[in-house]
């Protein structure tokens, strides 16, 4: 424990954890190598992470929260409690990604990495001050956000061009849902003039569009090895395994979220309290 009360975990036990994920996926996905070379990487990354990117959005908790139906003021209370948690979380992630920047400014990743639109730090700030007053995000963090801030700075320091992988696995959970996220939080808190959706709701569908497109592009414009492009495709995996670990976490004795038989994603449930 720290100072603060807050659990930390070693640098040697996230690193081994990372290690068995890393070791996983490459296991699972051994035979497609060759292909990297036969199409451009962004294609590459949405053929090679459909299975980890279905498994993370259909986490028990991603679908209680977005698409399940909180009913009575109970209901929205604790769907409330579990939206901030999300919220922490996701803070811890993108200020720690906002916090190794500098060390691949001016470098080949720049074009995709210092893009304005992956700074979401700042509009996590404004929404967690919305809903609960204030932005503390470091003594909430669950111990798989721990683990995914861990290789975020590992990779910086030790891969920079993994960091590629984080940003498309960010942008596809994060940005492209984000439009119907504002609307289904808008919708349960009956928000109004975009109060707490700063995170999900500031771009419309038409900029979104756009930005994927730019984003893409600039994707399949890194001057990268074949080893390096591969890497990025499994790293991407993991990241999308990470977000998973996170959101299993969160719904693990959450109260209005009952456990998924056999795994821990699920196709949908009613939530009625």
């Amino acid at each position: 424990m720290s100072a603060t009360g807050t659990l930390r975990v070693s640098r040697t036990e996230q690193s081994a954890r990372v290690r068995r994920l890393s070791e996983s996926e490459a296991d699972a996905t051994a035979p497609a190598a060759p292909r990297v070379t036969a199409a451009p990487l962004s294609i590459l990354l949405t053929e090679g992470t459909a299975r980890a990117h279905e498994q993370a959005e259909r986490s028990v908790f991603l679908q209680s929260l977005f698409v399940d139906s909180w009913d009575g003021i109970y209901g929205q209370f604790v769907r409330a409690q579990h939206y901030v948690s999300y919220l922490r979380q996701l803070h811890v992630l993108y200020a720690t990604f906002e916090s190794v920047l500098p060390r691949v400014a001016r470098t080949a990743l720049t074009p995709v990495l210092l893009m304005p639109e992956l700074r979401r730090a700042s509009a996590l700030e404004a929404d967690l001050a919305y809903f609960c007053g204030e932005t503390r995000t470091e003594t909430f963090a669950c111990v798989e956000t721990r683990l995914h801030a861990e290789r975020l700075r590992e990779v910086a320091e030790d891969a920079p061009h993994l960091l590629v992988a984080h940003v498309y696995a960010r942008c596809v959970l994060d940005f492209f849902a984000a439009p119907e996220r504002a609307r289904v939080i808008s919708s349960a808190f009956e928000l109004e003039d975009a109060r707490g959706t700063l995170f999900h709701g500031t771009a419309t569908p038409t900029e979104l569009s756009e930005f994927r497109v730019r984003l893409h592009s600039r994707i399949d414009g890194l001057e990268l090895e074949e080893d390096e492009a591969r890497e990025i495709i499994q790293e991407a995996r993991m990241a999308f395994r990470l977000q998973a670990l996170v959101c299993d976490e969160l719904a693990r004795g959450a109260t209005g979220i009952a456990p998924a038989s056999g795994g821990g994603y699920r196709g949908g449930f009613s939530v009625s309290q």
